[in-house]
């Protein structure tokens, strides 16, 4: 299992670590909202992403030709924003959004995003 972290500033530098693993996770760019994306294919578990005012867990899954995103986000900033995720299949543009508003509220995802064997997951606040 590989653990990987992501953070991003307000001026999008992003700063990856990660260790050896099955799946082909990448970081890709910074959101509109001054978040950040993964771009994983299956197997990616163990990702780990924060930005300001937010963190997030996920893992992506492949079953029966269909990718799967699971995993929880959590508003750590009493700033009146929420932190947010999204998950997008790049094959057939399927999209998802959970948002967790309140500081310490903690919100579990669990989204089938049709055929395919990759997801782009973004983590960002507003």
């Amino acid at each position: 299992m590989r653990t990987k972290r992501l953070v991003t500033s307000m001026t999008a530098a992003l700063l990856l670590a990660g260790g050896v693993s099955a799946g082909t996770a990448t970081a890709t760019s910074s959101t509109p909202h001054g978040g950040s994306s993964v771009m994983g294919a299956c197997p990616d578990t163990g990702n780990e992403v924060t930005v300001p005012g937010g963190k997030a867990e996920w893992d992506i899954t492949c079953e029966r030709g269909k990718v799967h995103v699971r995993g929880h986000v959590k508003d750590t900033r009493m700033d009146g924003k929420c932190a947010r995720v999204k998950a997008t299949n790049p094959r057939n543009d399927e999209k998802r959004k959970k948002s967790a508003c309140g500081v310490g509220t903690d919100k579990s995802f669990d989204w089938n995003l049709g055929k395919g064997s990759q997801a782009k997951v973004y983590l960002y606040t507003s």
